[in-house]
């Protein structure tokens, strides 16, 4: 006899389902994402003014005054990217037991139907907000966003800069130097630099798993923590929603600065495997007070033509031989003050 051979003539009853999926995170998107913007237009520009600390000039009070001249303004342009995804329920998928469903009190094939467009509307959204998150990473991680898909190869670039947005570390400065590197002494230079470019205090300091053992182990580091005479590194790591890791806080002399860390994956579309969010070796320093901005442009249907984050569609083949539910977006995170986010590259390069 088989061993899962199921005896009817035994009382059964059957067990809730399992369902092991991982619910996508938005900790980058609700960061420093949380304003949406909606814009009907195939394009959307924005004017960008760079003002600058300059001081009044000193002149002698019998000679005419000095003429300031106005400072230019450099006018930037984003375009949405477009998602639009379909699930197809045939009335053959109506005959089949949906997971989880009681096989001895089986639903109506009317129910099932209406089941399975509840849950494909959710899959459909899902993969949509794990979506945004990437292009969130992508562009606070690298300052662009490439859009490559079905009829669509195109890339909106932030403008990050080497050096000013983006620092790469090597030899002995490498944090996986634990005994010659300094992170502290690296995360307050970087702080300074972003007040110094734009006024703006950065918030958070986000790194990879890596990243935040090296910080921990790092000679430097340690030496500061137990040194009772002041408080300039608190490691207390706890969990916090949303996939993060709380590390602990740095007081520098530029100012304090929270660290943590993001855990949160996605399924390369291109090899098939899980990659991170976080790349290892990395580290982002930005804040919530910078203006970003997640833009959705207007829907390319007729039944709506008008910008929305989400516009989900549903409609029967003719002939009744399948129904099709579809969701479409035109979404793309845009940084406005470049400015207030450093990227680093601080692990030796395996």
């Amino acid at each position: 006899m088989a061993d899962n051979f199921v005896d009817l003539y035994q009382p059964q009853k059957m067990a809730a389902a399992l369902q092991q999926i991982s619910p996508p995170k938005r900790f980058f998107h609700q960061t420093f994402f949380r304003t949406a913007v909606l814009h009907d237009t195939p394009t959307l520009q924005f004017d960008l003014y760079k003002g600058k600390r300059r001081i009044a000039a000193f002149v002698n009070p019998i000679h005419n005054g000095v003429v300031v001249e106005r400072e230019g303004y450099q006018t930037r342009e984003t375009k949405p990217a477009y998602v639009k995804e379909s699930r197809i329920l045939r009335p053959a998928d109506t005959q089949v037991r949906m997971l989880g469903e009681n096989p001895y009190q089986p639903k109506t094939p009317r129910e099932r139907a209406a089941a399975i467009l509840g849950q494909d509307l959710f899959e459909l959204e899902t993969r949509l907000v794990r979506l945004e998150e990437k292009m969130c990473a992508d562009a606070l991680l690298t300052g662009k966003v490439i859009v490559n898909g079905k009829g669509w190869d195109a890339e909106v670039n932030f403008g990050y800069e080497a050096g000013k947005n983006k620092i790469v570390l090597s030899g002995t400065d490498c944090w996986s130097d634990t005994a010659n590197s300094d992170p502290m002494k690296d995360i307050d230079e970087w702080r300074r630099m972003i007040v110094q470019r734009c006024g703006i205090q950065p918030t958070h300091c986000i790194v990879s798993h890596d990243v935040g053992w090296a910080i921990i182990e790092n000679i430097r580091t340690k030496e500061r923590a137990d040194n009772m005479r002041y408080l300039i590194a608190e490691i207390a790591p706890r969990i916090l929603p949303e996939g993060v890791s709380y590390f602990g806080r740095l007081n520098l002399p530029s100012g304090t600065v929270e660290l943590y860390s993001y855990e949160e994956w996605y399924v390369d579309p291109n090899t098939g495997l899980d990659t991170p969010l976080m790349p290892s070796g990395k580290v982002l320093l930005g804040s919530t007070e910078a203006r970003c901005e997640y833009h959705y442009g207007m829907i390319q249907n007729l039944n709506s033509l008008q910008a929305a984050t989400r516009f989900p569609s549903s409609w029967i083949k003719e002939d009744g031989s399948m129904r099709v539910v579809q969701l479409e977006s035109a979404p793309m995170p845009n940084i406005f003050q470049v400015d207030a986010f450093l990227v680093a590259d601080v692990m030796e390069a395996v």
